[in-house]
């Protein structure tokens, strides 16, 4: 995504870079993508000669350039989506996730009851945090926040411990995500997490 090249800059120069294709090239599991800079070293890495698998070296061989001998054709749904909407379409998705992940950011920002972890994210993880008044035990009450959104199943998320602190990890990689959906997410995480308190103050 252009907003954020400058983030990449550098990475061709790497050795090698892998890439979860179910994440931000909105494939289904499982698809992951290794580049490599020099493919001979690969071969250094991996190939060898055994009796029961007989290739000539020249070909390409999966015994000589992965653990894998045999495999599904697992790089076909890749392949068929970018032949059927090309890259500009998936860069469109890319920037409209992260202008939900920026907008869930300043939201949370503004809500007095919720907590955004650190500066504006660079990618499409926003830690949050509910943090309603007279809680003492916040990572106890986000935990099983957390929790409770699974189980309602009107938005999803799950948790990440940071620094000791729980937190809620929502995670923009879906390229049908609406900005309606992520004050969803506020409202629902609010939502639930005020039954929460309410049922331990009562309790």
């Amino acid at each position: 995504a252009g907003s954020r090249a400058p983030m990449f800059e550098g990475l061709e120069r790497a050795d090698s870079c892998s890439i979860d294709a179910h994440k931000w090239l909105y494939l289904p599991k499982a698809c992951g993508v290794v580049l490599v800079r020099d493919d001979e070293a690969l071969s250094a890495a991996f190939a060898h000669e055994q009796g029961y698998l007989p290739h000539q070296q020249h070909e390409l061989h999966a015994a000589d350039i992965t653990l894998e001998y045999s495999r599904p054709f697992r790089a076909l749904k890749l392949w068929l989506a970018f032949r059927a909407h090309g890259a500009a379409q998936f860069r469109d998705a890319i920037e409209r996730n992260l202008a939900e992940a920026d907008l869930l950011y300043h939201r949370g920002q503004e809500a007095g009851d919720f907590e955004v972890l650190a500066a504006l994210p660079q990618l499409s993880i926003v830690p949050i945090r509910h943090v309603p008044p007279g809680v003492a035990d916040l990572n106890a009450h986000n935990q099983s926040l957390a929790t409770a959104i699974q189980s309602d199943g009107r938005v999803y998320l799950s948790s990440a411990l940071i620094d000791d602190q729980v937190w809620l990890r929502p995670c923009f990689v879906n390229f049908r995500t609406t900005e309606s959906d992520v004050i969803a997410l506020l409202d629902v995480a609010r939502e639930l997490g005020e039954r929460l308190t309410s049922e331990g103050a009562s309790a």
